[in-house]
């Protein structure tokens, strides 16, 4: 064979080489992009089955906190599971502000195991509920209870109604109350003992939004009972908590909110009513006014809020109770924090924030004539700590209270505590 020939064999020898080489690669790359696709069409068959499950949300939504309000994210027919929970150690100082020793004793308590249960019947008609377990043993003083229970029937974005056991929109964590959403190991007590967070009541109302970032609630519920008010904790005990509840006085209670300002609330609330009862001849007209702001900017977080009760006929409801009822009961409360995490570990998700909450309330702010308010009364809490998350929906607290009151009886005490919501 002439040597010409050889290199023109060659050549097409390589020539078919390379054409193959480039359809295999041509079906390789093929290949793996239908691949790629078919991956892609798993995981959107996977979040159609799954559905919420797949991608939970949590957002507080018309007046509720994040876990409680997440049958709303349901889009379809179906059932809701969550719940949150706490754990706190407390820890009292031995001696009061006066010298004198102190018989308080330190405890640690699984305050809280909540579950929600909710039930999404159609695109307008909701259920929803919260089953408190609490101090861990019904054996040893703890109790269940069911905090909320209602039917939603919505409507429009502006009008829609609720029914059955409703929280009375006052303040801000009588409605947000799960524990990881706020700072320190406990509640703050103007919320407990001003506006008797939590409290519940069954009744009827609406809610919606008035214009873009205004939102209202307003119910009708049953009324306090004055035969119940204490001296020292104001109308917290003349809650019903919709468990055979007297009727003979119903209350109206309302919230107004602002959510315009990017991560920020500001609102008012109010409840008025009869707490009477049926078992005097006078009215005893109760009334809570409050307003509070919340502020999320960049790594702050503050809260503001004030509330003050009025009662008329003081007098009649020191009689009805045996106590001294404080004819107006007013309170307030600001606290900061600041998220340092950002400044020690940039794009961690992790959360670690110092803070510090100042409360003053006086439940015998003024008493009827004829009555002598107590001191110990008119009280001061400082409260300094320190929160961690791990994550969004898991908390470890630690702070330390300085209790003090107009009597110097207060005592100091050191707080821990573990929260989860989910």
């Amino acid at each position: 064979m002439k040597q010409p020939n050889r290199f023109l064999i060659l050549f097409f020898v390589l020539l078919s080489i390379h054409d193959r080489s480039q359809a295999y690669q041509t079906v390789s790359d093929s290949l793996r992009e239908l691949h790629r696709q078919i991956e892609i069409l798993t995981q959107e068959i996977e979040q159609l089955k799954l559905g919420e499950v797949a991608a939970p949300t949590y957002e507080p939504q018309y007046g509720l906190g994040p876990a409680a309000a997440k049958i709303y994210s349901l889009k379809k027919t179906g059932v809701s599971l969550a719940g949150y929970g706490e754990v706190v150690y407390e820890n009292f100082y031995k001696k009061r502000d006066d010298g004198a020793t102190t018989t308080a004793t330190d405890k640690i308590d699984y305050l809280r195991n909540v579950v929600y249960v909710g039930f999404r019947f159609n695109d307008w008609i909701v259920f929803n509920s919260e089953i408190e377990f609490e101090h861990a043993s019904t054996g040893k003083g703890g109790e269940v209870s069911v905090e909320f229970g209602y039917i939603d029937l919505m409507l429009s974005r502006e009008f829609n109604i609720r029914a059955g056991m409703v929280l009375p929109p006052v303040g801000i964590i009588n409605e947000k109350h799960e524990p990881s959403t706020f700072f320190g190991t406990l509640r703050p007590q103007v919320e407990r003992l001003i506006i008797p967070s939590t409290w519940r009541a069954n009744g009827i109302g609406l809610y919606g939004e008035i214009v873009p970032d205004v939102q209202y609630r307003a119910y009708v519920v049953e009324g306090l009972n004055a035969a119940r008010f204490s001296d020292s904790e104001g109308i917290r005990g003349g809650r019903q908590n919709g468990a055979n509840a007297i009727a003979e006085n119903l209350g109206v209670t309302g919230k107004l909110e602002y959510t315009g300002f990017t991560g920020s609330t500001i609102g008012a609330s109010f409840y008025a009513g009869n707490s009477g009862q049926g078992k005097t001849d006078t009215s005893v007209a109760t009334t809570l006014f409050s307003v509070h702001g919340d502020l999320n900017w960049m790594n702050v977080e503050m809260r503001a809020l004030f509330a003050q009760v009025d009662i008329g006929e003081a007098a009649k409801a020191s009689v009805l109770s045996g106590k001294t009822i404080g004819s107006s009961t007013k309170g307030w409360y600001v606290v900061a924090g600041y998220d340092v995490m950002p400044l020690i570990l940039p794009g961690s998700q992790h959360y670690i924030a110092p803070f510090v909450q100042y409360e003053r309330f006086n439940t015998h702010e003024a008493v009827p004539a004829g009555y002598t308010a107590n001191k110990a009364y008119d009280r001061t809490i400082l409260t300094i700590g320190l929160t961690y998350k791990p994550h969004p929906h898991v908390a470890f607290k630690v702070d330390y209270r300085d209790n003090g009151n107009s009597a110097t009886t207060g005592v100091n005490q050191w707080n821990a505590a573990v929260n989860y919501l989910f």
